[in-house]
C-alpha cells in the first residue's frame, strides 16, 4: 500500500523532492527496537506504522497515516511484554504458553476500556479513540492525534508555574470530563504532566489511558508509576482504588503547578510524610485552595475527597467568605467636635456622674503605678546580670555538621545553651527558625529552580557526568527539604545537578540544516567548529558531514571538538540555478523545529 505522496515516518508530514523533512530529524536509517512494529509496517489494510513514540508494560505507542482519512493518527498496540513476544521475521504475537490466561484477561480488560472510550468522542478533554481492530494475534486501537506539547514541557516554558486564576480556566473543563469518565466506570490511575496534552488552543487533553494492572503493584505486568502524582494506594495490590486515586494524582498536578515543585512519592510519604502546605511554597495560592490540596493529597485514601465533583465543590463553591473587619489598631475613629455639654456614657447613655468620673481617675493613677514599679524592677535586674554575667566562651558544645556530599556549605547546630555574641557575628548562630521552609528541589532542573530562587539565594552549583541521571536535574542541596530557615543568615545555596553522561554519541546529521544539527550538538554540551565544503548533492546550509561518524562515541568531559561540514552549494564553475544562492529563503528554519506545528490546518489538530 503507499499514498500520494511520500511520508516522514517520524511526523507522517510530506516529504520535498529531495526526501527530506522539514518538520522533524528523522530518517529512515535511525535503528527501531526488533520487538516493536517496523516504520512502514502496514495494518488493518489501512494504516502506516511510524517510528513509536511510547511503550510501557500494557504496549506500544506509534504515529501512523490514516489513508483513508487522510490524516495523522495514533496507534497503540496491546503488547504486554512480560508475557508475549513477537516473531522476529512476522508481525506477529507468540503468548508465553504459561501466561495465555493472563494475556486474554487483560486484553479483554484493554478492549472493553477502549471500547467505552470510542463512545465517548463528544468529550473534548481526551485523545477519544476512532477505531479498534484485532491483527497478528493481538488489538489495535486507533486514536486522535492531537497537535500540542505535553504539560510538563509546557511548564517548563512558562516559568514553571501558573497562577490559580489560569489554573482554574484551564482545568474546569478537564474535571467535567473526569466525572464523566468516572461514571462509565474508567480510573485513569496515571495522570500526571506527562499525560495531559496543552493543545494548540490552549486546551487540556488527557491522554495515556491504561489497565489497571500496569498501574499496581504486584501484578505480572511491568509497572508503570509517576513519581510525586502516583496514589499510595497503587503502591499495594491489597488496597482498594477508585475514583479517589485520580483525585489524589490531579491534585497533585494542580499542587506542581502552583507552587513550581513536585510533591514528594506516596509511597515515601506513607511512613514520613514531608508534604508541605502549598501556601507556604507560595503565598499567593489562595489559603483554602491550600488546604483543599492538602484533604485531596491525604495518604489515608479514607481521608482524602473521594470524587472530582466533591474536589471541584471545595475548590469553587465552599469558598470562605470574607472575614468582617475586626476593631484595633487600624480602625478608623471618627473625630468628635468640642460640645459645651459632656458625652453620653457609652453604658447608661446619661453623663457621667461626678463620683464615677472620680473612680475612673484613681483607676488610672493606680494603673500608672504599678507600670512605673515594673520598669524599676526590670532596670535592677538588668544591672545585676552586668554585675554577675558570666565570662564568654566560643560555644565549644555547638557543632558544625558537613554534608556528606562534596558541597562547601556547612549547617552549624544550635548548642542547647546558647553564648551570645556580636551583632556581626549572630548570623551564622541559628540559620533557622523565621517560617521561611525550604522545599524539595531534589529531582528539579536547575533552570527553573534559578528562575524561582535566584532572587533569594546565592546559587552556587557542583556538577558531575552520570549515564544513569538525567542531564540538568538536581540530585543534591546543601539545606535539607523541609527545614525552616532564616533568608537573611543562610542566603547562599550549593546543589549538585548533573552534566550528563561523560560520553555520547555522535548523533545523525542526515536531513538536517546547520542549524538544526548544531543546535542538538548544544543541548548534548559536545564542542564543536564547522568547516563549509562544496557539494553536489546537499542543499548549501545542510550538514554534508561529521569528523566522526555518528553512532561512535565523543568525550563529552575531555572537551573533544566534533568537525562538523557544512554544504555551501556547488562549485563556482557549475552551472547552478539562479535561485540557488537564496538558500535562507528555501531551506528556511523557521519551520523546521522539533515542536513546530501547522496550526492553521484544523484536521491536523486532531489526533
Amino acid at each position: 500500500m503507499d499514498t500520494d505522496v511520500k511520508l516522514c515516518m517520524g511526523c507522517m508530514n510530506p516529504l520535498d523532492e529531495y526526501g527530506v523533512c522539514h518538520y522533524c530529524s528523522y530518517t529512515d536509517d535511525i535503528p527501531h527496537l526488533q520487538s516493536y512494529l517496523a516504520p512502514r509496517t502496514v495494518l488493518n489494510d489501512r494504516y502506516i506504522v511510524g517510528k513509536m513514540l511510547s511503550y510501557n508494560g500494557e504496549g506500544a505507542s506509534y504515529i501512523c497515516y490514516d489513508t483513508v482519512a487522510k490524516s495523522k493518527a495514533v496507534l497503540r498496540e496491546y503488547m504486554p511484554d512480560t508475557l508475549c513476544e513477537r516473531e522476529m521475521k512476522s508481525k506477529n504475537i507468540v503468548i508465553n504458553p504459561d501466561c495465555l490466561a493472563k494475556y486474554k484477561t487483560y486484553m479483554s480488560e484493554f478492549q472493553d476500556m477502549n471500547r467505552t472510550l470510542t463512545r465517548m468522542r463528544s468529550l473534548k478533554s481526551i485523545c477519544t479513540a476512532k477505531d479498534m481492530f484485532s491483527e497478528n494475534n493481538t488489538c489495535y486501537v486507533i486514536l486522535e492525534y492531537v497537535e500540542g506539547v505535553s504539560l510538563k514541557k509546557f511548564l517548563q516554558s512558562n516559568r514553571g508555574y501558573l497562577q490559580w486564576n489560569q489554573v482554574k480556566k484551564l482545568f474546569m473543563p478537564l474535571f467535567t470530563t473526569l466525572s464523566i469518565i468516572h461514571n462509565a466506570g474508567i480510573i485513569h490511575r496515571g495522570l500526571s504532566p506527562e499525560n495531559i496534552i496543552v493543545t494548540a488552543t490552549g486546551e487540556l487533553k488527557i491522554t495515556g489511558f491504561s489497565i489497571s494492572s500496569i498501574r499496581t503493584a504486584g501484578t505480572a505486568l511491568s509497572n508503570e508509576f509517576y513519581s510525586g502524582y502516583t496514589a499510595p494506594e497503587q503502591y499495594s495490590s491489597k488496597e482498594w482504588q477508585g475514583t479517589w486515586t485520580d483525585v489524589y494524582s490531579i491534585a497533585a498536578v494542580i499542587y506542581r503547578i502552583l507552587t513550581g515543585y513536585v510533591p514528594p512519592d506516596a509511597n515515601n510519604r506513607i511512613n514520613n510524610d514531608t508534604l508541605i502546605p502549598a501556601v507556604r511554597l507560595n503565598t499567593h495560592i489562595p489559603r483554602h485552595v491550600s488546604n483543599v490540596l492538602m484533604n485531596a493529597m491525604a495518604v489515608d485514601s479514607r481521608d482524602r475527597i473521594q470524587s472530582i465533583n466533591d474536589l471541584v465543590s471545595e475548590l469553587f463553591e465552599n469558598v470562605p467568605e470574607p472575614s468582617p473587619h475586626v476593631k484595633g489598631a487600624t480602625q478608623t475613629i471618627p473625630v468628635v467636635k468640642p460640645q459645651q455639654n459632656p458625652p453620653q456614657d457609652e453604658y447608661y447613655g446619661e453623663p457621667y456622674p461626678e463620683q464615677y468620673a472620680k473612680k475612673k481617675s484613681n483607676a488610672a493613677l493606680t494603673v500608672m503605678g504599678f507600670i512605673l514599679l515594673a520598669l524599676l524592677l526590670i532596670v535592677g535586674i538588668f544591672m545585676l546580670y552586668e554585675v554577675f554575667q558570666p565570662p564568654e566562651d566560643d560555644g565549644g558544645d555547638s557543632v558544625i555538621v558537613t554534608n556528606d556530599t562534596d558541597d562547601e556549605s556547612e549547617i552549624l547546630i544550635q548548642n542547647p545553651n546558647p553564648v551570645t555574641l556580636p551583632p556581626d557575628e549572630s548570623a551564622e548562630v541559628s540559620p533557622y527558625g523565621t517560617g521561611a521552609i525550604m522545599p524539595n528541589l531534589v529531582g528539579q532542573r536547575l533552570d527553573t529552580v534559578e528562575r524561582e530562587l535566584g532572587t533569594s539565594f546565592t546559587i552556587r552549583t557542583k556538577t558531575y557526568y552520570s549515564d544513569t541521571d538525567e542531564k540538568g536535574i538536581i540530585s543534591e542541596q546543601s539545606i535539607p527539604a523541609g527545614v525552616d530557615y532564616d533568608p537573611a543568615a543562610m542566603n547562599k545555596l550549593t546543589l549538585r545537578v548533573c552534566l550528563g553522561p561523560a560520553n555520547v554519541q555522535v548523533p545523525e546529521y542526515k536531513g538536517m540544516t546547520k542549524k538544526q544539527y548544531l543546535d542538538i550538538l548544544s543541548e548534548m554540551s559536545i564542542i564543536y567548529v564547522t568547516e563549509d565544503v562544496e557539494s553536489e548533492e546537499i542543499p548549501e546550509g545542510y550538514v554534508v558531514g561529521t569528523g566522526l561518524e555518528p553512532g561512535y562515541y565523543i568525550s563529552v568531559q575531555n572537551g573533544d571538538v566534533l568537525t562538523v561540514y557544512i554544504s555551501k552549494g556547488l562549485p563556482e564553475d557549475s552551472s547552478a540555478p539562479d535561485d540557488s544562492s537564496d538558500s535562507e529563503s528555501t531551506w528556511s528554519d523557521d519551520t523546521s523545529s522539533e515542536y513546530y506545528y501547522d496550526y492553521t490546518d484544523t484536521e491536523a489538530a486532531t489526533y
